[in-house]
């Protein structure tokens, strides 16, 4: 089992949970080995053999190629762009699954792993939110926080190029979902919520998906299972500090959270509209 995944350094506590998560959950029958591939920005050696030693797996480090400079983004980082090229980072040929790095496991991924993908290139839930570009649409629209990779067809079909060349073409807010769904529209298959789970009090998630600001390690009062989880890892001295320091930026994230919509669209009209002067 390879799973796949990318953090920066304001990402690591959440890396820590989700390691730990995977070492407690990812298989219950033992039949798989698994390798795990981190593509990270900012995290230095010390920070990374923490990390290590959440999870029993070994890890792969692959350090972030930056080739997404033009690309949108609204908040800094393009680490999630590295979606769009599973092959660079992890060289898998058959399947891939990726987890965001906002995710914990909560039961075994075997059945993910096992998953016909039949024809299809990729496997994924459907977004609680629907289209974040367009309200009015009713397509079927995926979240790419947990997805199943099918990398013959992958690589078959040059996805990963034709990808790039769609983020480079249009302004997806949500950046490389965006160009995900518009170049795999009707070519996903879809997974059950339970695989990508928003609903932290639904027991009977796989993947829990904290989307929403603020991120647990960013909150006073962070997810209890989430907490449970980064208390078994070296970073556990890091939780007086959660809560002790996050009320300011839990405040100004639920504040931000309200008025993301409205500043979303006309940012990226407006990114949208230097773009085209340029050329």
């Amino acid at each position: 089992m390879h799973l796949f995944m990318a953090g920066d350094r304001n990402y690591i506590l959440g890396l820590a949970a989700l390691l730990k998560s995977i070492d407690l959950n990812v298989t219950k029958s033992g039949e798989h080995q698994v390798k795990i591939s981190i593509v990270c920005s900012g995290i230095d050696a010390q920070q990374k053999e923490r990390l290590q030693n959440c999870c029993k797996y070994e890890i792969d480090w692959q350090e972030f190629q930056s080739n997404y400079d033009k690309l949108l983004s609204l908040f800094g980082s393009k680490l999630s762009y590295v979606r769009l090229e599973p092959g660079k980072y992890t060289q898998a040929t058959e399947r891939l699954i990726w987890l965001d790095t906002d995710t914990i496991v909560l039961g075994s991924l075997e059945p993910l792993w096992n998953l016909d993908l039949e024809t299809m290139p990729i496997a994924a839930a459907a977004n609680v939110w629907g289209n974040p570009n367009n309200s009015l649409d009713r397509n079927p629209y995926f979240n790419a926080g947990v997805l199943v990779y099918n990398m013959k067809l992958w690589e078959q079909e040059q996805l990963s190029e034709k990808l790039l060349q769609n983020s480079h073409a249009n302004l997806w807010g949500d950046h490389d979902q965006g160009a995900l769904n518009s170049v795999l529209a009707g070519r996903w298959k879809q997974l059950d919520r339970m695989w990508n789970n928003d609903n932290t009090e639904d027991m009977s998630t796989k993947v829990m998906h904290f989307m929403s600001k603020p991120k647990p390690w960013e909150s006073s009062t962070p997810n209890q299972l989430w907490l449970d989880m980064l208390s078994l890892t070296p970073f556990k001295d890091e939780m007086p500090k959660i809560q002790n320091n996050s009320d300011w930026l839990s405040s100004f994230q639920q504040k931000y959270r309200r008025l993301e919509p409205w500043l979303r669209e006309p940012t990226i009209k407006f990114k949208s509209y230097l773009k085209k002067q340029k050329h």
